[in-house]
């Protein structure tokens, strides 16, 4: 796979459908030279959803709105990795993503709803219980060696996983129910920013600098993207 081909697909897929072929030809011609700018332009696009190519009505809410799910799930996992006992910090955040869930579907029959959880819940809800029936089995007290590296992988690879669906179930509800408004959206994500900086201090004081960072650009990401949804977005297919 060609450089190129890898930095397009980094753009939104709004973008690579109007664009692509065009932001593909020039990274090609500016070669290597060229990648930081269409990398940082990529990110740039990805905090400003209201720049995309707008193909359905309240794209750039369901966008900010699946984008604050996968905020709340990064900040869950860095949490638990940096200040298991300070979970208080989660408050705040999932009061916010609280804010930013979809109401049900007008149009469409609540079974949507279920059909979406039955293909996407069984999987993450399967894992859960596996992991915690091995914590409970008394079969893994007290690791050591390779055993204990093994078991701490399929630990936090089982969370991240967990994590993953759970994000992609609240996508998948964006895109069926009813998104929240602009001015819902605006309080969630400065409830998540707010309560996002608090973690990354709290992460900060516990000496994990590592987790405070990431905290702390997940807070900027989340309240800088606020800006989105200062002016109305414009009609569909303009």
């Amino acid at each position: 796979m060609s450089a190129p081909t890898v930095i397009v697909a980094l753009y939104p897929p709004a973008v690579r459908e109007r664009w692509g072929a065009e932001i593909g030809r020039e990274v090609a011609e500016g070669g290597a030279r060229s990648w930081p700018d269409a990398i940082a332009g990529a990110a740039r696009l990805w905090l400003h959803p209201d720049d995309w190519p707008q193909t359905t009505a309240g794209q750039t809410r369901r966008v900010l709105a699946a984008a604050l799910f996968a905020v709340t799930a990064v900040a869950a996992l860095l949490l638990r990795s940096s200040a298991p006992a300070g979970g208080w910090c989660l408050l705040p955040i999932l009061a916010g993503t609280a804010l930013a869930a979809p109401l049900p579907p007008r149009h469409r029959p609540i079974r949507h709803v279920v059909a979406t959880a039955a293909r996407t819940l069984p999987r993450p809800a399967a894992a859960a219980i596996a992991m915690l029936a091995l914590a409970d089995s008394g079969l893994v007290d007290h690791p050591h060696g390779p055993l204990r590296v093994l078991l701490l992988a399929y630990y936090w690879a089982t969370l991240t996983y967990i994590a993953l669906q759970l994000t992609r179930f609240a996508a998948r509800l964006l895109r069926i129910g009813t998104a929240p408004t602009r001015r819902r959206l605006r309080l969630a994500l400065l409830v998540v920013g707010a309560g996002t900086t608090l973690a990354a201090a709290q992460s900060a004081l516990g000496g994990t600098l590592l987790a405070a960072t990431a905290l702390a650009l997940l807070a900027a990401a989340a309240l800088h993207t606020r800006q989105n949804l200062r002016t109305p977005p414009p009609p569909a297919g303009i």
